[in-house]
């Protein structure tokens, strides 16, 4: 595969990267360091040119490649690869001018020994320092050449503007990471496990997870007080919860006919009554798998929560803006502890294709609901909120709302969102005869958020 992607963008681990190297021991890591106008080429075709002229009026630029150089992984999930590319400003680059998205190209080798990992996860780690002494750490757009094993990645402009330097890295999936078995979870009043039965006459609920995520961690249980899925039942007056794993990074037509053949599985059980409550990308999945379990069934209600529906779906997965859910996607990548080939992944099977507004898929699973002989009743619940990941006492220390000018700005996104999906998609007025509400609360917020499960509760029957 030869795609550019931009995929990662860190998370709560972000501030903390450090490089383990740097320009100042040149002399014993093997560094070439280089120097000129507004470009710096190394002899190992590694470099860094400033493609803005409005960043690089007066600036010299300073390039070294230290092949031993390491920052820090930004999960668990993660390993890095031995290798950095270091430039330098000076002075600081200046104001971007508007409508220019390129600011810096940075090209770096990386060992012909790694490149089945590299090429696995295409995952490049850019970090940059500012005048005013902020570090910052994002992703970045990476061209993959295979036959010269380098990477080149151009910065976006609005995030160079005042960079006295840049570091840049490549990640790798961690060999401690293992993922978790999709299929069927049961809920058993205190914690969810991957056995058990399903126990006819009983008011049931499925309850379905989104993307980054599995049931366990959406509607997480609690050591102390009661877990989000008991309080889901008790709120909806459900005697029975179950859950459905799935590999998020598929198309929902795939993963919608799993969850389908579960859901037959629940009627089979001869159970009083049906609903679905699905989070993200778990909703596009039920509303595939829903027209699927046959004419005859009945699902009593179907709730989406910060679903991105048919057929708003994402413009962020407009091809023109496919840099900028790559840039999205590792936000939540880095935040949620997941491989950084999950993102790739997620390209390449055309899940992230099947988001975009008007998509062919978004139009087959509206035609397959609007086509069921007994449809279910529909809740939609929406966020409004910017996503959060430092926390701060009484207000936000590192919001995503950060990335605003890069990943909303000139997309065609409409605010409020979730800081995923947008209030006008997960409210969808293309859904027949919705109930929908918006809450002043984040994407990764909605699932377990106290009041959502009241309201919910209220409307489900």
């Amino acid at each position: 595969m030869n795609r550019c992607f931009l995929p990662t963008l860190a998370g709560a681990s972000a501030l903390l990267l450090a490089a383990c190297s740097s320009a100042s021991n040149a002399g014993g890591l093997g560094l070439t360091p280089a120097a000129s106008s507004r470009s710096a080429q190394l002899a190992n075709a590694g470099g860094v040119t400033i493609l803005s002229r409005s960043l690089g009026a007066g600036v010299t630029v300073g390039a070294s490649y230290d092949p031993s150089g390491m920052v820090a992984p930004p999960n668990d999930a993660w390993s890095v690869v031995p290798g950095t590319l270091r430039a330098q400003f000076s002075p600081a680059l200046g104001s971007a001018s508007q409508g220019a998205w390129r600011g810096v190209r940075v090209t770096m080798p990386y060992p012909p020994a790694r490149s089945a990992e590299i090429l696995a996860a295409r995952a490049p780690i850019v970090r940059a320092q500012y005048a005013d002494g902020r570090t910052l750490q994002w992703p970045a757009l990476g061209v993959f050449d295979q036959l010269h094993h380098r990477v080149s990645v151009d910065l976006p402009a609005a995030l160079m503007e005042h960079a006295t330097g840049v570091t840049l890295a490549l990640g790798i999936d961690s060999k401690k990471f293992r993922e978790q078995a999709p299929g069927p979870r049961y809920w058993n009043g205190t914690d969810w496990s991957a056995t058990g039965t399903i126990k006819s006459g009983k008011n049931t609920v499925v309850l379905i997870h989104g993307i980054f995520s599995s049931v366990e961690s959406a509607f997480p249980p609690s050591r102390f007080f009661t877990g989000c899925p008991q309080k889901i039942a008790n709120a909806g007056h459900f005697d029975q919860v179950l859950g459905f794993d799935y590999a998020w990074y598929e198309p929902p037509a795939t993963e919608g006919a799993l969850f389908a053949a579960f859901l037959k599985q629940v009627i089979a059980a001869n159970v009083s009554s049906l609903s679905i409550e699905a989070h993200s990308y778990g909703s596009l999945v039920s509303l595939a798998a829903a027209p699927q379990v046959g004419s005859d069934a009945t699902i009593a209600n179907l709730v989406t929560m910060g679903g991105p529906l048919p057929l708003r779906g994402s413009p962020l997965a407009d091809p023109k803006n496919h840099w900028r859910i790559s840039m999205m996607l590792g936000l939540l990548d880095w935040y949620y502890d997941a491989p950084p080939s999950y993102v790739d992944r997620a390209f390449d099977s055309g899940m992230v294709a099947s988001l975009a507004t008007n998509s062919d898929a978004l139009t087959k699973i509206l035609d397959g609901i609007k086509g069921m002989t007994n449809k279910p009743h529909f809740v939609q619940v929406a966020g409004t909120k910017w996503i959060c990941f430092i926390p701060g006492i009484t207000d936000c220390n590192y919001s995503e709302e950060t990335f605003k000018k890069i990943l909303v700005d000139g997309t065609g996104v409409q605010l409020p969102w979730d800081g995923v999906v947008e209030t006008i998609a997960a409210e969808s007025k293309d859904i027949p005869d919705a109930v929908a509400s918006p809450f002043p609360l984040s994407h990764i917020e909605l699932p377990c958020d106290d009041s959502v499960i009241k309201w919910v509760g209220n409307q489900v029957h």
